[in-house]
């Protein structure tokens, strides 16, 4: 475990509520559904009935099914309820807050680092620094969300915008943020505090959304860098919205070990808001140092432009190497303003619940490449198997 000098203090909610839990459309609700509409499917046999019904109800699915990346997007918000974060910002994490509530979640438990002093996110007022985590868990179905917060003092953000790294856990990281950031706050966490959680998903906005994906990764580490032990809950997604790189391009991919199955990539993305500025199209400041010499775990890319535009999606690699959306992040210019693009906010409304656009990136299969099945960490020894370096994709 990692010893930090800081105060450290551990708040735990008591007495989760029980939700009842909510069920997907049966193929009887759907028939009744279809022929209010018009559709008769007496006219086929039952298979093709039911086959067609399924292709004819998505809407009905899509409407049905739980948006997970934007109830992680509301956790991200929540946790900007600090008075560093100031009176509006407080008000928004209060809505996102009952959002959640409203979705079924409850506060199982909140970590809280004391940094002493420092000056708002503004740079005009002395205020009390706090870095936080919020584990929200649904207890109808054991799914949790543990997010980090966000940048609200001018100390994180001299943390994020640093190039210096360090060798911690086995990786080349962002040194002021491993340090810094994720280290007193991950000493407060255990095995245990994660144990009833079925489905665990990670995310923050901005420095939360790199101490999420560096969570995801070493919790994944067949080596458990993390001390938690063999029987810990793995992470299943991970969500960083304007998330700050902390992985370092020496690295050449950071992988979900324990993802085999999912070509090495965690489920979930990577967020990035984007304008239009004097005909050049720019992304998010806060993706900075992405596009220089830090980069994000293997996962998807989500781009989002305004709450009227569908939100466009690049899936991960199937390939050992990086994702190959990455050079998308490397030659987009970043904007010469963190704000507007960069409030949270925009990745809550513009995310939205609407469908995502998906873009396929044009990919060639190599022999000796493709990650092998694995099981429980079989990722590191399948690329200990290939020869060489695999090139980026």
């Amino acid at each position: 475990r990692i010893l930090h000098p800081l105060p450290l203090r551990v708040i735990a909610a008591s007495d989760v509520p029980s939700v009842r839990d909510v069920q997907p459309p049966t193929c009887t609700s759907m028939l009744r559904r279809a022929a209010s509409r018009g559709f008769d499917a007496s006219t086929l046999p039952r298979a093709a009935a039911q086959a067609t019904l399924l292709q004819a109800s998505r809407g009905f699915a899509a409407a049905a099914s739980e948006p997970k990346d934007l109830s992680a997007a509301w956790a991200s918000l929540a946790a900007y309820d600090s008075k560093a974060a100031g009176a509006f910002l407080n008000g928004e994490a209060a809505k996102a807050k009952a959002e959640l509530g409203a979705a079924g979640y409850a506060l199982a438990r909140e970590y809280v680092v004391d940094h002493g002093k420092s000056l708002n996110f503004d740079g005009t007022v002395e205020v009390d620094s706090f870095d936080a985590a919020n584990l929200w868990l649904r207890e109808a179905d054991g799914r949790a969300i543990l997010a980090f917060r966000g940048s609200d003092t001018q100390k994180n953000l001299a943390n994020v915008r640093s190039t210096e790294t360090c060798s911690m856990y086995g990786h080349r990281l962002q040194a002021a943020v491993a340090e810094g950031e994720f280290a007193p706050l991950v000493a407060l966490m255990s095995a245990g505090d994660f144990s009833g959680c079925r489905v665990l998903a990670v995310t923050g906005h901005s420095l939360g959304g790199g101490c999420a994906s560096m969570l995801a990764v070493l919790m994944n580490d067949k080596s458990d860098p993390l001390g938690f032990g063999e029987a810990r809950k793995t992470v299943d997604e991970l969500y960083g919205f304007g998330a700050t790189a902390v992985f370092h391009n020496s690295e050449a991919e950071t992988p979900n070990e324990y993802g085999c199955h999912f070509r090495g990539a965690f489920r979930g993305a990577i967020y990035r808001t984007l304008r239009t500025v004097d005909g050049v199209e720019v992304q998010d400041r806060a993706f900075n140092l992405a596009t220089k010499c830090f980069h994000y775990p293997k996962t998807g890319l989500v781009s989002l432009r305004s709450s009227r535009s569908a939100p466009v999606a690049y899936r991960s690699s199937g390939l050992q190497g990086a994702p190959r959306w990455r050079h998308l992040v490397q030659e987009t210019p970043v904007d010469d303003n963190l704000f507007p693009l960069h409030s949270p906010l925009n990745y809550v409304r513009w995310l939205g619940a609407q469908k995502k656009r998906v873009v396929e990136i044009a990919q060639v299969e190599q022999a000796g490449l493709v990650y092998g099945a694995g099981d429980r960490g079989g990722l590191r020894r399948s690329l200990a198997a290939t020869a060489g370096d695999p090139p980026p994709l």
